[in-house]
C-alpha cells in the first residue's frame, strides 16, 4: 500500500488471455483489493510491473487507458450529478452508450422505475439511491464504452437475488464479446 513498507501481495504472477474470465477468491485481508488497484493502476507495484498488451501501465496516457478499462471498486461511489453523468464517467454522454453499459448490467428497468429516470439526481455519493442501485449503476459505468479490461471488486456484495442474476448475465454478455474479466470475490 502506498506509504506502507510492509508487502501486502509477493511474488504473484499471472497472465490473462484476451476475453478470458478469471476469478480471485480468498478471504478478507488477504490482499485481493490490493491486487486489483495494481492492476487497474490506482496504485503502483513497489517491485515488478503491471502489463496491458505487453505496456507498463506507467507507460499508458491515463486518459487513453481509462478507455480501456472498467472498474468496480468494493466500494461504489456516485459523484452528484445525474445517473447518465455518473454512467458515462462524466465524460460527454453518449445517450445510446449510456442505455447500452445499463441494459447490459441489468440495470436499464430499476433506472426507468426513478422519478426522472437517467436523469435522476443521485445526491453526494450516490446517497438518493440504495446499495444495491448504486452498485449496479457502478457496474454499467465499468462497462460503458466497451472496455477491453473489467475488473469487478466484490461486486454482489449489496445484491439481491434480481441484481445477482443480471450480474450474471452481464458477465455472460462481457465474456461472449471478448472482453477480459477479472471477478474478485
Amino acid at each position: 500500500a502506498p506509504g506502507s513498507s510492509r508487502f501486502i501481495l509477493s511474488q504473484v504472477s499471472f497472465e490473462l488471455p484476451a476475453g478470458s474470465s478469471t476469478a480471485v477468491v480468498g478471504p478478507s485481508g488477504a490482499g485481493k483489493s490490493s491486487l486489483v488497484r495494481a492492476l487497474v493502476g490506482i496504485w503502483a507495484p513497489a517491485l515488478g510491473s503491471v502489463r496491458i498488451d505487453g505496456s507498463e501501465l506507467q507507460h499508458w496516457d491515463a486518459d487513453a487507458l481509462g478507455q480501456h478499462l472498467g472498474y468496480l471498486p468494493q466500494s461504489v461511489e456516485l459523484l452528484s450529478g445525474t445517473i447518465a453523468q455518473n454512467i458515462a464517467r462524466f465524460g460527454a454522454v453518449d445517450d445510446e452508450a449510456v442505455l447500452e453499459a445499463a441494459k447490459l448490467a441489468g440495470v436499464h428497468e430499476v433506472i426507468q422505475q426513478l422519478p426522472q429516470g437517467y436523469s435522476t439526481e443521485v445526491g453526494e455519493g450516490g446517497s438518493a439511491l440504495s446499495g444495491g442501485q448504486r452498485q449496479r449503476i457502478g457496474l454499467a459505468r465499468a462497462i460503458y464504452g466497451n472496455p477491453s479490461l473489467v475488473v469487478l471488486d466484490e461486486p454482489n456484495s449489496n445484491l439481491d437475488a434480481v441484481g445477482e442474476a443480471a450480474l450474471a448475465e452481464a458477465l455472460l454478455a462481457l465474456t461472449k464479446r471478448g472482453t477480459t474479466c477479472v471477478l474478485i470475490t
